[in-house]
């Protein structure tokens, strides 16, 4: 039987092991970092990717949050989450650091909106927001930004992605969903030595900058963005460089290009320099029409044509390993149109393109839009690697050009069943390898080769890759006309149906693939589950629940107390 002396050694013995174990633990923790996520989809884990960026940091990132004092609920929550993201990305380096302020701490006015200028000259946006006091109502101004430095170099960040002048909540709950993904962009773009330029082409009748607006503001998180004229101009898309003192080498001046539903035809130089560039190592995006059509014709009539077009592309792409087929792909899994009727229909003629699930690139993608795309084929040598992207639903119909576009057929007679018989059609292809040049073993102009000096030709490719896309709207953007003048919508927002399609991530994929950025694909594809309560159980068990957080911790605890006394009164009976 233990003695009262013995109990006492017993419990400071207890008490000094558990100061140690405490001591140790805090000491290991300094040396090493962990954190435990229960969530199914690691909702508050920082993804391998981010690491892989913020561990490459070797010098301070400073980032300045103007997103501070007395806030509204939802951007308290952006204010909160990103701060957590901010501790957390700085448990894994410390050499990011940041700080919170208040642009509207000032009472001198004056001061304030000295302060908003600036603010906003440097590219953050900010939001005016009604705001309820004693008085009634108040207009507060908003910065839900920041500046991110890095050595000499800074960059604004919009945490908030919305375009309207008051923000719903669920965009801030949509942009804290992103924000990893923005601060890994802007870290990523300071960081890194070079950054990788994309620039579009502009002579070739190709789609202006309103239609790209959208994906070009997005590229340009991450790249520098630009445009190109093509123009016959042997130094247009290369460049020369010095190797050493003696000897020197041609180059892309452009990590990739975008050629984006052009519609005059390619010259025999224009394809010259393509070619070349794309053998000194360039990428390219193709988005490209086969097929002329337009739904403005529909308006003054039930039908139209659409037309085949020659872009004089076909034997360059043949060459690399695609063959873009002069027809229409129909699907009855397409687009919905607005009639005269002031209904949505299912237009044929506008099949959505789905994923082909397996690659990087589609994961986590969902339906891409269209507007009359054509088919595909992939052809010529194996050593090129071909995957197929996007490709229509099952039972598509194929229309050769000239083709019949005809709304009574489609809308209100209702398309014929047995012509719909054809399988998935490709629609994006992605192009791997080695190319070979489509100049090789023939003559070429001698008028290029007078510059001979001025390019270093050659017939073989390093690895590099190429996107086919059979439908240039894949890429454009609707826009919207005011009395301020036009602007952009989202790229994959249809403002007829008024959904959201991924147009716009299937392209910044495929661009970030290409470019060899996988880890801001993966963060991109991070999904979150919004777990929303049951309104109605909510309501029907409302009583059932309060009681049980109520009433139940607190007798938990009587309980717990009367156990626990039970205990020592025994104790201490043995004791006696």
């Amino acid at each position: 039987m233990m003695t009262s002396k013995d109990i006492k050694i017993q419990n400071s013995v207890q008490l000094l092991s558990l100061i140690i174990a405490i001591i140790g633990i805090n000491i290991i923790a300094q040396f090493y970092f962990g954190r435990f996520d229960l969530t199914s989809e690691k909702r508050y884990s920082i993804s391998d990717a981010t690491m892989e960026v913020v561990e490459n940091i070797d010098d301070i990132v400073y980032v300045k949050v103007y997103l501070d004092g007395d806030l509204p609920a939802n951007f308290k929550k952006l204010r909160n989450s990103t701060r957590e993201l901010l501790d957390d990305l700085r448990a894994y380096n410390g050499d990011i650091m940041y700080e919170f302020i208040n642009p509207s701490e000032s009472d001198d006015k004056s001061k304030r909106q000295k302060l908003y200028r600036e603010l906003s000259k440097a590219g953050l946006s900010y939001y005016t927001i009604p705001v309820e006091n004693k008085d009634g109502f108040a207009q507060k101004t908003v910065f839900p930004s920041a500046l991110v430095s890095y050595k000499d170099k800074s960059i604004a960040l919009n945490l908030l992605n919305s375009n309207r002048k008051v923000p719903l909540d669920a965009e801030i709950d949509n942009s804290i969903q992103t924000l990893e993904l923005k601060m890994v962009n802007t870290i990523s773009k300071l960081t890194k030595r070079k950054i990788p330029i994309v620039a579009f082409t502009v002579d070739h009748g190709e789609l202006n900058n309103l239609h790209t607006a959208d994906i070009a503001y997005e590229l340009s998180k991450m790249y520098e963005v630009g445009q190109i004229e093509i123009g016959n101009n042997l130094t247009s898309l290369m460049r020369r460089v010095k190797v050493d003192s003696v000897t020197s080498k041609m180059i892309p001046s452009f990590e990739m290009l975008v050629i984006a539903q052009p519609k005059k035809k390619f010259n025999m130089k224009d394809l010259f320099l393509l070619d070349q560039y794309v053998m000194h190592g360039g990428k390219i995006v193709w988005a490209l029409d086969a097929v002329e059509a337009d739904m403005d014709s529909l308006q003054y009539s039930t039908s139209t044509i659409g037309m085949p077009v020659d872009l004089g592309l076909a034997e360059i792409l043949f060459k690399y390993g695609v063959r873009l087929n002069s027809n229409l792909v129909l699907n009855r899994n397409a687009l919905a149109i607005g009639t005269a009727e002031g209904e949505l229909r299912t237009w044929d003629f506008f099949p959505f393109a789905l994923p082909v699930k397996g690659h990087l690139i589609t994961n986590n993608l969902s339906a891409v839009k269209t507007h009359f795309v054509s088919s595909m084929d992939t052809v010529g040598s194996s050593v090129i690697k071909k995957t197929v992207l996007l490709q229509t639903d099952r039972n598509s119909r194929l229309m050769p050009a000239p083709a019949l576009i005809d709304l009574v057929d489609i809308i209100y007679r209702g398309p014929n069943p047995s012509l719909y018989y054809q399988e998935q059609q490709p629609i994006a292809i992605l192009l791997e390898g080695e190319f070979t040049s489509v100049f090789e073993n023939r003559m070429i102009d001698p008028r290029i080769l007078e510059q001979k000096k001025m390019l270093d030709i050659v017939y073989k490719s390093p690895k590099t890759s190429q996107l086919v896309i059979s439908d240039g709207d894949i890429i454009k953007n609707q826009s919207m006309s005011s009395a301020q003048g036009s602007s952009p919508y989202p790229l994959g927002y249809d403002r007829y149906s008024k959904k959201m399609f991924d147009n716009k991530k299937f392209l910044l994929n495929s661009i970030n693939y290409m470019l060899g950025d996988n880890a801001l694909i993966k963060l991109r594809n991070k999904q979150y589950k919004i777990r929303l309560l049951n309104k109605d159980k909510v309501a029907k068990e409302k009583l059932k629940w309060q009681l049980i957080n109520t009433i139940l911790p607190i007798g938990l605890i009587v309980l717990l107390g009367i156990i626990v006394g039970i205990i020592k009164k025994r104790k201490y009976a043995i004791i006696k």
